[in-house]
This record gives C-alpha cells, sequence and structure tokens, in this order.
C-alpha cells in the first residue's frame, strides 16, 4: 500500500514568487542566517492531509470537486509580515494576506466540511492565512531581536495581488536538500476538476 504525504494549497504567480524573493535577498542582508525557504515552493497552503493511500486520489479529488462550483473566483493582496509563535521566540516568519480574506476563509471551510467525512478531521485552529518566508531553527531570540531592531514587521510594502481562481492537489516528497512538490489534480472554482 503506496502512502503519500498530501496538501491542498494555492499556487503563487511568477510576479509575487519574485517579489518574495526579492524581499528575502533584502532580509538576509540584515537577520542573522535562518532557513529561507525557495520562492518556487512558496505557496498559499489551505490544508494539510498528511500521509494518505495513492489509491484515494481521484476519492479526493472528487469530494473536493463541490466546493469549486460553490466558490467563485476572488483576489487577495500580499502585504505584511509577522510571525509564529511570537517575536521573542519566533519559528516561522511569514508574509501576510489581505482584502478578501473572509472569501479565502470560506474556501477552507468548505474544504473542512467536505473532507471530515473521508477521516479528514477539521483543525482545532482557525485557519490564519499565510505564505512562509523562513523557518528559525536555533538561536530564535536572536533572530527576534534582529527583526524588532530593523523593524521588519512594520512593513506595510506591498507585494501584488494574487487572483485565486483555483486549488491544486499537491504531493510532498522530503530529500536532503529541502521539499519538492508535485500537483496531483487541480480544482477551478466556478468550474471543474482537472486531473493532472
Amino acid at each position: 500500500m503506496l502512502m503519500i504525504r498530501v496538501f491542498l494549497a494555492i499556487e503563487l504567480s511568477a510576479c509575487i514568487r519574485e517579489k518574495l524573493s526579492c524581499l528575502q535577498q533584502q532580509l538576509k542582508k540584515t537577520l542573522p542566517p535562518i532557513n529561507w525557504v525557495r520562492p518556487k515552493s512558496i505557496h498559499l497552503t489551505l490544508k494539510f492531509l498528511g500521509y494518505v493511500e495513492a489509491s484515494r486520489i481521484s476519492e479526493l479529488l472528487s469530494a473536493l470537486e463541490p466546493i469549486g462550483k460553490k466558490h467563485n473566483e476572488f483576489s487577495i493582496d500580499v502585504q505584511g509580515m509577522g510571525v509564529f509563535p511570537q517575536v521573542k521566540h519566533p519559528r516561522i516568519l511569514w508574509v501576510g494576506l489581505t482584502g478578501q480574506t473572509q472569501a479565502l476563509e470560506e474556501l477552507v471551510l468548505g474544504i473542512e466540511a467536505e473532507l471530515e467525512p473521508l477521516g479528514f478531521p477539521p483543525e482545532e485552529k482557525r485557519y490564519h492565512a499565510h505564505l512562509t518566508v523562513a523557518r528559525i531553527k536555533r538561536e530564535n531570540a536572536m533572530v527576534g531581536s534582529a527583526l524588532l531592531q530593523h523593524r521588519v514587521l512594520e512593513s506595510e510594502e506591498p507585494l501584488g495581488t494574487l487572483v485565486i481562481d483555483r486549488f491544486i492537489l499537491f504531493q510532498s516528497d522530503l530529500d536532503s536538500s529541502g521539499a519538492f512538490y508535485t500537483p496531483l489534480g487541480t480544482v477551478l472554482l466556478s468550474g471543474n476538476t482537472l486531473k493532472q
């Protein structure tokens, strides 16, 4: 029985990836060494499903198809920065999202509702839309101090608008150089499912 690691996410446009890459390059000059996420690997995660049987992929896509028909495309603005869990001891550095975030939350709730009967329980925490740009694995307090000193989290510079007209079921594979993502199927909003 082949088990694969999968998640649902929205792919970013090339333009936004480029702006995130430029932002990372700027921050590298002021922050201590941290683990930067490769720009091509940055995406907007909707739900992490974990390990599932490969034979269930078509079942998952069929369950997600009705969600696409219930939601129209919308757009969100990429702007602002923050950390999880707190700036004194940050573990994740992220770029925020503003604009039609209510539509995004409704899409996530729809996904949760469709997948729960298939054995994927809803998240306990409220969904917080963000784009992870770096992971801090050591010297967290020093990184937090640098973020405060350089007022990184006060940045409100807009990095572009992301039009959301689909979401993708990805397979995630890890190796020594990081994670690689393979699309397994796409659900169009107000449309049909595209099998890869």
